[in-house]
């Protein structure tokens, strides 16, 4: 999502997600100068979620994220999973059915049913669940935008609009790629062919970090120990190898890249070597 600072640098974001100011501190690492999150609105105004309690604070919040609050919203960006549902679907709903993003005003019926969302709306992650100490998964990023999702077109009728970063988008990939490229650029060969390089990705969710792997070409190893606990592969989104944790899938991947040397090496040689 840091793509986005060069649009939105000298606007005023709405941040959701995470615990404390830790999303408002990346979002502002980017590059973004204005930013204000669901916990201040709640701050200055207690009404906006009265089955939520605003968190105490040993320092008052400073005068410039007061302003932010009083100021539109131009842009939400869910950084995070929420950590507190009622809270932040009420506050993103209260931008996205606002008056220019002002916090605090409302379309009128007809507004709501014939215009656009007033604000656009970004989310980092689209996995459904993911894996704790609990023995089956947990509700993630991407049923909270389900839930947002149902709400508005509940309200309005129309359908959310919304862009999607994370796993299992195309988009992803290719920035993980870019920074791969810079780390450790693709080597020509003497006889100035690129070598191709294979890229591993080790994840525990078929639907996001299995089936992203695969739409961009790279190979795929699903462990055991978060989303998925199957004993074959997946039905849907097969990866190239299914192994119980991490170490083993980097064994695997070790293997694999020996025996590919292995084979790269001419047959007299290996004849002569053994």
């Amino acid at each position: 999502m840091r793509e986005l600072v060069a649009k939105y640098e000298d606007s005023n974001v709405l941040v959701v997600g995470g615990n404390g100011s830790n999303c408002r501190q990346v979002a502002e690492h980017y590059g973004l100068k204005h930013v204000v999150t669901p916990e201040e609105v709640h701050d200055v105004y207690p009404s906006v979620c009265p089955s939520s309690a605003p968190e105490a604070r040993a320092v008052p919040l400073a005068e410039k994220y007061l302003q932010n609050v009083h100021r539109p919203v131009e842009a939400i960006m869910v950084f995070h999973d929420s950590v507190d549902w009622g809270r932040d679907l009420q506050v993103m709903l209260d931008a996205l059915v606002s008056r220019g993003g002002l916090l605090g005003t409302i379309k009128s019926h007809t507004e709501l049913h014939t215009t656009k969302q007033s604000v656009p709306l970004y989310f980092s992650n689209s996995d459904q669940v993911w894996s704790n100490e609990f023995p089956v998964p947990r509700f993630a990023q991407g049923t909270f935008r389900t839930c947002l999702e149902r709400i508005y077109k509940d309200l309005t009728g129309n359908k959310l609009e919304y862009t999607l970063y994370g796993k299992p988008h195309a988009i992803t990939y290719k920035y993980a790629e870019s920074v791969l490229n810079r780390l450790a650029p693709v080597h020509v060969g003497p006889d100035g062919v690129l070598r191709k390089r294979t890229v591993y990705m080790i994840g525990d969710n078929p639907y996001a970090d299995i089936a992203g792997a695969n739409g961009y070409g790279w190979d795929s190893l699903l462990v055991r120990t978060g989303v998925f606990g199957g004993e074959g592969n997946h039905h849907i989104h097969p990866a190239t190898a299914v192994v119980d944790d991490v170490e083993d899938a980097v064994r695997w991947i070790i293997s694999k890249e020996i025996m590919k040397k292995h084979e790269e090496v001419p047959s007299e040689l290996q004849m002569h070597r053994f």
